[in-house]
């Protein structure tokens, strides 16, 4: 591959990754008005449990995604990958029936685009080794996935409170916009590298082996910590929100670009110059501790303004974790089996939001958000104490940011 492909297919990576997850996210903030839409009525209680449901079938999906890029190359992964998706994005608004959203919840067993853009980065840089190339690349892609996090909601809430209060029309749009920008992209540009000898069957035994270490479990786990919490408090917000969104819909949408805009922060700013000057370990001890602190914050102010103080705090914290945990699990399976890694890194981040409405909710009712929060702020606690106990093989360099490709040994 020359520098002039490089250079294209890296301005597709960037591409590719921004429009796909501001797509993503401008769909995930209509679920809530979806499902409170859905007959027979589901109650606060289950949303929890559909988020839980979703979930399941990307983890599902997650071994036979990893399987497809080996077998069919990035590009073709991509492709079905997002077609599936798109599908699922003009679909979900457009039926009110339970069961038939749940139904529609399958098609999320593709929802796994992030792995491949993880691939096509190791696949373009993997080359001639050059970790520092690497990185740079991981710090552009950083970019327009946060700007994604930001612009998806805000685009999504502007449509339907000040351009049409249709919902159905409100995705058409995003599943339109998504095959006019994103699919070309992939087809034209994203890198191809099939492997036709291969079955499509997913081979288990690269998951056993990696999940024999030590640290793999650590790291896993710690991940799952830091997930599983975040993402049951930002489903139940989100629900919450949507409930009154109706009277003030200013607040919604105001939020949530607040929350995408801490997260580029965090990712082009604030981490990068964290790792010069503090190691590993105690970055994440005090991440640990700064989350712990922003849930017990969050069990006790419950205002709007108490939100706007709170939750950009959590997510920086939860950001820090999941990229240093992303990094040190890529280092301790080695790059050599870096698509088990990204597989066993993504799963870990699934599974979290799995388990979270299980032990949640065989102790309280699931929208009880101050018990999530103090059950949330005791799990940060005991992470903070993993990961001085254990955490003394966390390996530090300056020369690799986060990432699910980033920090290897």
């Amino acid at each position: 591959m020359n520098r002039r492909e490089k250079h294209r297919h890296e301005l597709a990576l960037l591409a590719s990754t921004g429009a796909y997850h501001m797509y993503d996210q401008w769909t995930r903030s209509l679920l809530p008005f979806v499902q409170w839409n859905l007959t027979p009525g589901v109650g606060m209680d289950n949303f929890i449990w559909l988020t839980a449901i979703s979930t399941s079938f990307t983890l599902i999906g997650t071994f036979f995604v990893a399987r497809m890029i080996e077998v069919m190359g990035l590009r073709n992964s991509a492709m079905i990958s997002s077609a599936f998706v798109i599908l699922y994005q003009f679909l979900v608004c457009q039926f009110t029936n339970l069961y038939v959203y749940i139904f529609l919840q399958s098609l999320l067993l593709f929802n796994n685009m992030q792995m491949i853009i993880d691939a096509a980065i190791l696949n373009l840089e993997s080359e001639d080794g050059d970790y520092k190339k690497r990185t740079r690349l991981i710090t552009r892609i950083m970019i327009p996935q946060s700007i994604g996090y930001a612009l998806g909601p805000y685009c999504a809430l502007q449509m339907i409170f000040f351009v049409t209060p249709s919902l159905e029309i409100s995705q058409a749009l995003c599943g339109f916009l998504a095959i006019i920008t994103l699919l070309p992209v992939i087809w034209n540009y994203f890198p191809d590298n099939p492997s036709t000898n291969l079955s499509l069957v997913p081979d288990f035994s690269g998951y056993f082996e990696a999940l024999k270490s030590d640290n793999v479990k650590l790291y896993s786990l710690l991940l799952m910590m830091v997930t599983g919490p975040y993402t049951a408090y930002d489903s139940l917000l989100r629900n919450s929100m949507a409930s009154s969104a109706i009277r003030d819909p200013n607040n919604m949408h105001n939020l949530f670009l607040t929350l995408g805009l801490t997260t580029v922060l965090v990712n082009t700013v604030l981490l990068p110059k964290l790792q010069t000057v503090i190691s590993t370990q105690v970055l994440l001890s005090g991440s640990f501790s700064v989350l712990a602190g922003s849930y017990i914050y969050l069990a006790v102010f419950h205002d709007l303004i108490h939100l706007f103080i709170g939750m950009p705090v959590q997510v920086a914290a939860a950001t820090i974790c999941i990229g240093e945990l992303s990094s040190q699990l890529m280092g301790a399976i080695g790059k050599r089996k870096a698509g088990t890694a990204a597989s066993v890194l993504r799963m870990s981040q699934l599974a979290a939001t799995l388990l979270v409405p299980f032990v949640h909710g065989t102790i309280v009712p699931h929208h009880d958000v101050v018990s999530l929060c103090l059950m949330s702020a005791a799990l940060s606690g005991l992470a903070v104490v993993m990961v001085k106990k254990f955490g003394t093989s966390m390996v530090f360099s300056s020369e690799y940011l986060p990432g699910f490709s980033g920090k290897y040994d």
